[in-house]
């Protein structure tokens, strides 16, 4: 089985405080660490293990600057056969990002049985790359797999969340898009000395540029802004009854009852 798997190289805010550029263009990522995006870490995993029940092998695409490199490295270090990097600028609209890798898959004649995805990534959130590129190739698609159980002949077996905490099974042929949930595995280790060793495997970098030519985008960012500051909680003091009819009261004021 030949899988495609595309992954993201984001900021990792956990730890650290988000701040706005003074002109609102952008956010200030100096000092914010990198790592590759959770979703995305459980569609590489997922990628390998596929290979590793019915073999052929899983390459890795990532789309950004010459960072983003790093996750491909950490990829091949996971199980990858090789990588490809689709050199664009920091913020590239989702519509764009699939239409540049319909175009890395057409230009390099890359074949595949399945291409997977996360479901999204962290720091944008739009969950719309993997279903926008099975639009383009005119493929199957299915969101929020939680698990790949079975293959047969030119087809799978998945399991998607659905609204409501349910699952449904379905049966997709191949060659198809899935978007892959996290908890679906346990992502595997990767020791520093595995991404050394991978660095030494050929990566393929490709102009964004020269392979999708630069048409006037369909999604344009505005500006940054904090939220606007909202009441504080009103606490009510007294005793029970008094603190019944204070909020009966609010409710009242708001419209409730």
């Amino acid at each position: 089985m030949e899988v495609i798997v595309f992954v993201k190289r984001v900021p990792s805010f956990e730890e650290e405080e988000v701040r706005i550029r003074q002109d609102g263009s952008t956010l200030d990522l100096s000092g914010i660490p990198f790592r590759m995006n959770d979703w995305d870490s459980y569609a590489l995993e997922e990628a390998v293990r596929l290979v590793e029940r019915f073999g052929g092998s899983v390459t890795a695409v990532t789309i950004g600057t010459d960072e983003d490199d790093e996750v491909l490295r950490r990829s091949i270090a996971c199980g990858a056969k090789d990588g490809f990097l689709i050199r664009e600028g920091a913020f590239v609209e989702p519509i764009r990002r699939a239409g540049l890798a319909k175009a890395l898959i057409e230009k390099e004649g890359l074949r595949f049985d399945l291409i997977l995805t996360g479901v999204q990534a962290e720091d944008d959130q739009f969950a719309s790359f993997g279903g926008i590129l099975a639009g383009l190739l005119k493929i199957p698609y299915a969101g929020m797999v939680v698990g790949i159980e079975e293959a047969l002949g030119d087809s799978l077996t998945v399991r998607r969340e659905i609204e409501g905490g349910m699952q449904e099974r379905i049966r997709i042929s191949l060659p198809c898009v899935l978007s892959i949930q996290t908890g679906i595995n346990q992502p595997r280790y990767v020791s520093i000395m595995g991404i050394r060793r991978a660095s030494r495997v050929e990566r393929k970098v490709i102009e964004g540029g020269k392979i999708l030519s630069a048409e006037r985008s369909r999604l344009r960012l505005e500006r940054f802004f904090y939220p606007e500051k909202k009441e504080r909680a009103k606490m009510l003091e007294g005793d029970l009854l008094g603190v019944c009819q204070g909020i009966l009261g609010i409710l009242r004021e708001k419209g409730v009852l």
